[in-house]
């Protein structure tokens, strides 16, 4: 009887000491990497830190926003391709690195459609067109006008892929021919164009506006399908070449194979900042356009950019490297 007893004493005091099942934390339950394939001061860099401060308080966890420039994106994007698939690590990429290097670099190391899963659009960056306000061009038509009537003399500045790309469709699409002046960052494009090197750059408004604000740039169209709130009377180019839209963007994306239920927590906090008053304030000054997407809309997005930003890449006899 005694043995019974000290037998059912020892199997409940082993029911107790088994323990409960370990739960799974919720997410996030540490900090979020924001991994940014731009330098500090970038356009993409400034979104991805206000993203950062009110994601934040959103989902009550601390970002932290990580660096990576170099090769239009490329050293950024593969790091975040061989991180850990658990939301923790997340790229805010661009156009760049998530549409236009599949066709620059013959050995890109990532897919970047395949390698990642979409979050969400953030901006959608069109650019303006400015030529020397001592040139006789006022709208696009006289652009247009002007190249075909002086062949091959038209010195169209381009300070990234953006600009290169825009300044081969506008040619293509409005039937005349330039010269392509390369330069290593549009500001210093914007330089000549101050200076009357050359006549012509297609860039981000935020780079040009208080030249174009006291006179000393003409600006003459915008690259998006419609007109911006920061320059309601400069036209967009679709109002003079129809079907014109060729726009930079800013989106996030996570390594595929992230948790949906990660994915749907980010993409809820990242939309509610796209649609902020303070947001909406800072792309109305900045010329930029809210872009807050699911991830399927994202998804398709980028895959019809991939192929968009090929052909006009390839028509703009851009080499790949």
């Amino acid at each position: 009887m005694i043995r019974s007893i000290l037998a059912a004493s020892a199997l409940a005091l082993a029911v107790v000491a088994v323990p409960a099942p370990a739960h799974a934390q919720a997410y996030p339950s540490k900090p979020i990497r924001i991994v940014v394939p731009f330098g500090p001061g970038s356009a993409t860099d400034n979104i991805s830190r206000m993203l950062a401060e009110r994601a934040a308080k959103t989902l009550g966890t601390t970002f932290v926003v990580d660096n990576k420039p170099g090769a239009n994106g490329l050293i950024a994007a593969r790091e975040v391709v061989g991180a850990p698939k658990d939301g923790y690590t997340i790229i805010v990429s661009s156009n760049s690195a998530h549409a236009a290097n599949l066709y620059l670099y013959k050995d890109l190391g990532y897919d970047p459609v395949k390698d990642f899963t979409p979050i969400t659009g953030l901006t959608i960056n069109p650019h303006v067109i400015v030529v020397r306000a001592d040139l006789p061009i006022h709208d696009m038509k006289e652009l247009i006008a002007y190249g075909k009537a002086n062949p091959g003399k038209l010195n169209m500045g381009n300070g990234n892929t953006g600009s290169l790309a825009n300044a081969s469709l506008i040619r293509a699409m409005g039937g005349f021919t330039g010269v392509d002046v390369a330069y290593k960052s549009p500001p210093a494009a914007v330089t000549d164009l101050l200076g009357g090197r050359i006549d012509v750059l297609s860039t981000d408004y935020f780079i040009v506006n208080d030249h174009i604000k006291i006179g000393k740039l003409r600006a003459i169209g915008v690259t998006s399908k419609t007109r911006l709130p920061a320059l309601p009377d400069v036209p967009a180019i679709a109002e003079t070449i129809p079907g014109y839209d060729l726009n930079g963007w800013v989106a996030a994306f996570a390594p595929a194979g992230t948790p949906p239920e990660a994915i749907a927590k980010l993409n809820a906090a990242f939309t509610e900042f796209v649609r902020s008053p303070e947001f909406q304030k800072y792309m109305n000054q900045q010329g930029m356009l809210g872009f807050a997407t699911t991830p399927e809309e994202l998804g398709a997005f980028q895959r019809e950019q991939v192929g968009k930003w090929a052909d006009v890449l390839q028509r703009a006899g851009v080499p790949r490297e």
